[in-house]
């Protein structure tokens, strides 16, 4: 953190998602390193970690805070974007080539940010002539910025170089002033109690939010994230309108699907 930011006046949300962004990276903060960090007292940074704990079930203990990790349950670990595109690739263009397809033109479609939802622009139809997608990628913004008949929407906001996605309260003020025909959501860890669920709390939010500005919502995966935990809930599984997937999907969740109105693709 720069002198300027250390000594600028940050609300209390910005600061608690910088913490939990720490957390998220390094399983443990210090409370005294946070008020140094932050320049604020340590009353202000305890008053945070109360605050967290409450809302995220971070663990408090004296003098700092850790993340809660589940046995039974682990905690998947967040991959950076250069090895999920270099993972399953098949099973994800299947996947992509399927989403691409419901495309229609002059629709506005939400690609979160990820390995499978970037591939769908190179499958989407070829007479479409005007479709605007919103997401929250630079690398998938990168791409659908060098195709003629896509207008581009790109919020700002904090860039976790990881996921190379755009998150935190800048990005989700810009989300709440837009609506799009169709979200495809892409995911690390999707269980049939928990939901889906991200390695990153910052990411939750602006991927809520894009939910919420959808007329119909994808969850998007292949076979091998299903049956798997990670730290933040995103949503539950009876959110979407439809699982696309590859054809190894978990017949379990074939099943809970078609038990709850769920389509399968």
């Amino acid at each position: 953190m720069s002198r300027s930011e250390k000594h600028r006046r940050m609300l209390p949300a910005e600061r608690r998602y910088r913490i939990l962004n720490i957390l998220e990276a390094e399983g443990f903060v210090k409370g005294a390193e946070l008020a140094e960090r932050f320049g604020v007292n340590i009353a202000t940074i305890r008053r945070d970690l109360r605050a967290l704990a409450e809302t995220h079930g971070i663990d408090v203990k004296y003098g700092g805070a850790s993340l809660v990790r589940d046995s039974a349950h682990p905690v998947l670990r967040e991959p950076d974007l250069e090895e999920k595109q270099v993972t399953n690739l098949e099973a994800k263009r299947i996947i992509a080539r399927k989403a691409a397809e419901l495309v229609q033109d002059g629709e506005s479609i939400a690609l979160n940010a990820g390995s499978t939802v970037s591939l769908i622009l190179d499958f989407l139809p070829a007479h479409l002539s005007s479709i605007t997608v919103v997401t929250l990628g630079l690398n998938i913004a990168c791409r659908a910025a060098r195709l003629p008949f896509v207008n581009l929407y790109l919020p700002g906001g904090y860039y976790r170089r990881v996921s190379q996605a755009m998150a935190g309260p800048a990005a989700e003020r810009a989300l709440e002033e837009i609506y799009v025909d169709r979200a495809f959501l892409g995911a690390v860890a999707v269980d049939m109690e928990a939901g889906w669920t991200h390695p990153a709390h910052m990411e939750v939010g602006v991927n809520r939010l894009l939910m919420s500005r959808a007329r119909e919502k994808y969850l998007i995966c292949d076979s091998s994230k299903f049956d798997q935990i990670s730290f933040a809930r995103v949503a539950g599984l009876d959110e979407f309108d439809a699982i696309i997937s590859d054809d190894a999907l978990p017949a379990h969740y074939v099943d809970w699907a078609g038990a709850n109105g769920v389509s399968v693709l």
